[in-house]
């Protein structure tokens, strides 16, 4: 497929200045980076992360009150931006905080005032044995009122509020235990004081105002500050999904693995002593040792306690009575010297197999290592701090990446020993799992990877089927719904959604439509030669051929020889379709270096499903009028077809023997039952399934002539019904047509071969 040329960089540099490299890189916009492999370490987070935090905080409370713009930042250190945008921001966040504490004030204070509205401070006369309060008793209004009458007092409700008189030496009582129900409680003296509700709500307004005035005064550091949360919140996803730790972290991981290795080893070592030395003690069965006696195996000398030191099979055994230092010879195996021997046997294997599989992951890790590193020489102290990110490049914009280092080199000069070692290679010598795709194609081929990408992304090493989309898709579609009139329609909606609809932000999806409708005019105007349900006979238009396909008629609207035709058509079509899905199959599996498998198990399901096609045109032969493939018809298809099995069982067979023992090996089984179930589907359903492209033209052109025909007996009124009716069509036919469009070339023809689990090259933009 036309790929872009691709180049990969590898750059090791300080942690602290690694955000700087992201920052710098992405600014140009060009830059893919390369996601970390699960088994190498991720550095510590830089210094810049906690700076980012306390801005994040300042612009959550700023931006609350406006919508900062993106800006375009300098090339700078991220440090000294964020430490001036954040000096800067202090000084208004305090007087923001500030006048959002009032507004706060204001509003629970105006909240209240309008609950005690409703009272008049001189509502209640004041009266020496009593205590009047004015409760507001929130959510607890049955509470204060039971709490009231339990003291004697009464209650006066006024709508939210209550009126509560209590005798005075109970008042203060009341007060408190009302206070503790979170009732708020008021005397007429407090109420008077209380600022009436049109002075709150115009202080409240005022400050509101004020609040907007002062954060409108900088919305110049917002704009920056927000495009640089913006920036470094994209910079942390690069710094967590791609940067490797070159120093001690990656030290660390080694070293546990040979630390485990070795101990692995030295309890196989030990093993192996223990069970030579008790195969030389005999096989009776059993070894009495003396009470306060003890076995060593290759004892450490000098022994002080009393002591007999022999060789067994070359290894030095010691009984001594006491204490020694060396691998002691449990009294367990003792007991039962032959069945010790045989557990011995289980744990040397169970621990080799671990170990194997340590060794296996140091490999993994060892190769993933070499890959990935900048440096790959396993000089942990010497790279003690750095950390690498690995990115890619189309090839026209490795200057851009070139300039922007030097200028990022430029303004660390102080550290310029930090940036350590750059290199990079062209795309053909990077691993085909870790290729990013980017297909180049011209309009308007280039539209219908946006129906590819819905089924997945090609990988680097799959044969994309962008152009085969870009050719069937409106083939599909304009035979579905080919008819000259409602192709326009669909072919203006293109244009329109182009230029003017939307403001053009949908142009490639106008040009994909576009296309489509000119396919439904071409089948419309050459194939059916029909315009919005009337024929061109009709319409007096005569053309020097006749109709490819003629389905409808004049006295008969559907014409069985016209649909026959039709229906002759979309099985070849069918079958010659998925024959090449099968052979796209082949050659995608053969490019993944698995010729073998290619040969052993998906060339037999060619084979399989052309012949069970055969069998299959075999028996439509007399009522698709099929007779001109009588030659081939005539071959022993059904022998060919259990041939075709035999052979995939034959592969299966030997591909499993060759690739037996190997830790990674292809999908065989899977691959054989794919083989005997895709093929025969293949072959008696997905062919028949092309059906559809008659079904839905028939459909189309039936509800199009009712139309026409309800319009023409309706006299002056018909032209209502007509346009009415086909808008309705060309809506309710277009979506259907477009659904089973894409059913044919997703299920019919791309699930045969195509993966789709590549990704696309989507580089870092930071403004």
């Amino acid at each position: 497929m036309p790929l872009e040329r691709v180049v990969e960089f590898k750059i090791a540099v300080n942690i602290d200045l690694l955000p700087d490299l992201i920052f710098f890189v992405g600014k140009t916009g060009s830059a893919m980076f390369e996601d970390r492999p699960e088994k190498l370490p991720r550095p510590r987070d830089p210094r810049l992360f906690q700076l980012a935090r306390r801005l994040d905080e300042i612009l959550n409370q700023l931006t609350l009150y406006i919508q900062p713009q993106v800006v375009k930042l300098p090339y700078d250190s991220l440090d000294s931006l964020v430490r001036e945008v954040l000096e800067r921001l202090e000084s208004v966040y305090k007087e923001v905080v500030y006048y959002i504490q009032l507004i706060d004030r204001l509003k629970a204070q105006l909240t209240v005032a309008r609950e005690l509205a409703v009272v008049k401070p001189t509502a209640m006369p004041s009266v020496e044995a009593l205590v009047t309060y004015v409760v507001l008793p929130g959510r607890a209004v049955k509470e204060v009122v039971e709490l009231a009458k339990s003291f004697n007092a009464t209650v006066v409700p006024q709508k939210n509020v209550y009126i509560i008189a209590v005798e005075r030496k109970q008042a203060e009582l009341l007060k408190t235990a009302l206070e503790k129900l979170g009732a708020r409680v008021f005397t007429f003296q407090e109420l008077a004081e209380i600022e009436p509700v049109e002075a709150l709500e115009e202080k409240l307004k005022k400050a509101e105002s004020e609040l907007k005035a002062v954060v409108s005064r900088h919305v110049g550091d917002l704009n920056i500050a927000y495009t640089l949360k913006s920036a470094i919140a994209s910079i942390i996803e690069i710094y967590a999904k791609s940067a490797i730790d070159e120093g001690l972290e990656m030290g660390h991981l080694f070293n546990s693995y040979e630390r485990e290795i070795k101990k692995l080893e030295r309890q196989i070592t030990d093993l192996e002593k223990i069970k030579t030395v008790l195969t030389s003690l005999g096989e009776r069965g059993a070894f009495n040792l003396p009470e306060g006696f003890k076995i060593y195996i290759d004892p450490k000398t000098p022994i002080e306690a009393p002591h007999i030191v022999q060789e067994l099979n070359g290894i030095k055994v010691a009984l001594v009575r006491g204490e020694a230092q060396g691998l002691e010879l449990s009294r367990e195996y003792l007991a039962d010297v032959k069945s010790s021997i045989n557990t011995i046997n289980d744990s040397i294997r169970s621990t080799t197999q671990t170990l194997q599989r340590l060794k296996k992951e140091l490999e993994t890790v060892e190769k993933v290592y070499t890959e990935f590193s900048v440096y790959s020489d396993k000089k942990w102290e010497e790279h003690k701090d750095m950390a690498s990110v690995t990115f890619y490049v189309l090839e026209r914009d490795v200057n851009k990446i070139d300039e922007v280092l030097a200028e990022f080199v430029k303004r660390n000069s102080v550290k310029l020993d930090m940036v350590k070692k750059l290199r990079y290679r062209y795309f053909n010598e990077v691993p085909y799992e870790r290729r990013p795709t980017l297909e180049k194609y011209p309009t308007p081929i280039r539209q219908f990877t946006k129906i590819v990408y819905m089924y997945g992304v090609p990988k680097a090493n799959e044969i994309s089927p962008v152009p085969l989309v870009a050719l069937i898709f409106p083939v599909f579609f304009g035979w579905m719904f080919g008819d000259l009139g409602h192709g326009f329609l669909l072919f203006l909606l293109g244009v329109f959604l182009m230029t003017k609809l939307f403001g053009g932000r949908y142009r490639d999806w106008g040009i994909f439509w576009a296309t489509t409708g000119a396919a439904s005019m071409i089948f419309g105007g050459l194939v059916y030669q029909e315009v919005f349900g009337f024929s061109f006979k009709e319409l007096g238009i005569k053309l020097p051929f006749a109709p490819l396909f003629h389905p409808f008629g004049k006295e008969q609207l559907v014409v069985l020889d016209g649909v026959i035709e039709s229906m002759r058509a979309a099985f070849i079509l069918g079958f010659l379709l998925i024959l090449l899905a099968f052979a796209t199959k082949f050659v995608n599996i053969w490019r993944k270096g698995e010729p073998d498998v290619a040969l052993g198990l998906v060339l037999p399901q060619i084979l399989l499903f052309f012949s069970i096609g055969m069998v299959l045109f075999g028996i439509v032969r007399e009522s698709l009028k099929m007779h001109f493939l009588d030659p081939l018809l005539q071959l022993p298809w059904a022998l060919v077809a259990i041939g075709s099995i035999v052979w995939s069982v034959v592969g299966l067979l030997i591909l499993r023997a060759r690739y037996r023992g190997h830790e990674e090996s292809p999908p065989l089984i899977e691959e054989f039952i794919f083989g005997f179930v895709e093929s025969p589907l293949g072959a008696m359903a997905n062919i028949p399934s092309f059906a559809r492209l008659v079904i839905l033209i028939l459909i189309h052109g039936v509800f199009s002539k009712m139309v026409n025909a309800a319009a023409l007996a309706a006299g002056p009124f018909g032209i209502v019904i007509a346009v009415l009716g086909h808008a309705m069509i060309a809506l309710v036919e277009g979506f259907f047509s477009f659904i089973q469009s894409l059913r044919l070339t997703f299920y019919e023809v791309l699930s045969k071969f195509y993966e789709g689990k590549g990704r696309l090259f989507t580089p870092l933009r930071i403004p």
